[in-house]
């Protein structure tokens, strides 16, 4: 996929997106033969207590297998991101690979994209002001990302 506007592109801002609801929407349309840009990765939210997500996930990176055999989590958002997506897809076929090759996902506006229009999914949005959520780009920080 060029770095250029596409007309067949969808360009989503991740800000206060839930992370499941988001990427099992941008799995559908990337099935449907759309390309996907996600900015702003790092602001999008991963409900829950703050310390149960954190501390789930570290034991995920530590306990599973070893450090040495697998499976690899991302600590980076963008790729938290893409691997939430990737799993919503039949990535071991080849038409979910053709669709998780048509995905993009970027920490904050690259200068590529600072022009484009960015939309937001409504039914992808956290609208609880009081449910307990953190952001992946601060979950990233607690497991060691260096972005």
């Amino acid at each position: 996929m060029d770095k250029k506007a596409s007309s067949n592109a969808v360009y989503i801002d991740g800000t206060r997106h839930v992370l499941g609801r988001l990427a099992s929407y941008v799995a559908k349309l990337a099935l449907e033969g759309k390309d996907i840009v996600i900015l702003n990765s790092e602001n999008v939210v991963i409900t829950g207590s703050r310390d149960f997500v954190i501390n789930n996930y570290k034991e995920r990176i530590t306990t599973i297998k070893g450090r040495h055999k697998g499976p690899f989590w991302p600590r980076r958002p963008d790729n938290i991101v893409r691997r939430a997506i990737k799993r919503m897809l039949p990535y071991k076929k080849a038409r979910g690979k053709e669709a998780f090759k048509r995905i993009k996902t970027y920490i904050g506006i690259p200068k590529e994209f600072e022009n484009v229009k960015l939309e937001t999914i409504p039914k992808a949005m956290l609208h609880e002001k009081e449910v307990k959520f953190i952001t992946i780009g601060e979950l990233s920080k607690q497991v060691g990302a260096k972005w």
